[in-house]
């Protein structure tokens, strides 16, 4: 992270120069930064995508961030941002391919970094303003999708370790803001998901409080589905400052499915290869099919030229395993 406003890009040309010596890390992706530009290059989103048709997939869910014009908040705007006009064009390109586009706006505060100062304000009036009006700009751009992605994920105290100022919500003040969020959604017509990692935090809690109409999209990113991973652990539910706390990944597709949720588990080449065919394998022998509305990959690649082949081969081995298992 860097917060020195003379070392934050203001365009992907600018990014080479100010770090001409960068390297992909071990996952091949470009480190994470703080930038003032749309984090996406045209050209490689449109091979992208145009591949996600030819593997055969149907869906696509779009992180929007800062990478769109809001017409109510154009002080969330960067360089680049796509005008309205602009997405509708590609939205109705996306839907050509047999692409059905979702929008995400990630409202935790581990991943809102989009929302600039408004980050900082977290539930106060003015944040709930703003949250209503972008999700509102997003939902008509979208022409009201079926589907609205709120994020919500690793609001935990590890993953803001490295921050100079740590926003983490909590208690009944976590769930205040979630069903805010997730009311603005449905008044504009769209069913939220959200990622489901905060089960990990406290089952019982969770299940009891969670409604049954928000979309659960449970991601686990291993290839480990053996009896003893797939056991619930209550010992990693209070382990927020460690990453531990995810070892409940796994058993939370299980949770979740006995508990009735409808869901659209995510899996990913993150970390491995064999992750995708482990977890469709395992979707598909395990879980109840009425309730899967659909099957995820997140190979967490932005579209620059240099983490192409992540993207690739995350979709790749996404499509294989689809095929594989749901031919």
């Amino acid at each position: 992270w860097t917060h020195d406003q003379s070392r934050i890009p203001s365009s992907y040309e600018e990014d080479k120069k100010m770090y001409p010596d960068e390297k992909l890390n071990k996952y091949g992706i470009i480190p994470h930064r703080v930038r003032n530009y749309v984090r996406s290059d045209e050209k490689v989103w449109r091979q992208e995508t145009e591949l996600m048709k030819t593997e055969g997939m149907n869906l696509v869910v779009i992180d929007i961030g800062e990478a769109y014009a809001y017409p109510s908040r154009p002080e969330l705007w960067v360089n680049g941002s796509w005008s309205p006009e602009k997405l509708r064009a590609d939205l109705a390109r996306l839907r050509g391919l047999g692409l059905e586009p979702v929008p995400k706006l990630n409202f935790s505060t581990g991943h809102d970094q989009w929302l600039k100062e408004y980050h900082y304000m977290t539930s106060t009036r003015r944040y709930y303003e703003v949250v209503a009006d972008v999700i509102r700009d997003v939902a008509e751009v979208f022409d009201h999708p079926r589907y609205f992605h709120v994020g919500f994920d690793e609001e935990i105290p590890v993953a803001l370790a490295g921050r100079r100022l740590m926003a983490i919500r909590q208690g009944d003040l976590w769930w205040n803001d979630l069903f805010y969020v997730v009311g603005q959604v449905e008044k504009h017509g769209s069913r939220a998901m959200m990622w489901s990692d905060k089960i990990c935090a406290g089952r019982e809690e969770f299940l009891k409080r969670m409604t049954k109409g928000v979309l659960q999209v449970p991601w686990y990113y291993g290839s480990d589905f053996s009896e003893k991973k797939l056991k619930w652990d209550p010992k990693y539910e209070k382990m927020s400052n460690s990453w531990k706390t995810q070892e409940n990944l796994a058993s939370a597709l299980l949770e979740l499915d006995k508990a009735g949720f409808d869901m659209m588990p995510c899996t990913s080449n993150w970390t491995e290869d064999k992750a995708p065919d482990a977890m469709l394998s395992f979707v598909k022998k395990n879980l109840d099919p009425s309730r899967v509305k659909g099957l995820l990959t997140a190979p967490w690649g932005m579209s620059y030229p240099e983490e192409v082949p992540k993207v690739v081969n995350g979709i790749k081995l996404f499509a294989a395993a689809k095929r594989k298992h749901y031919s």
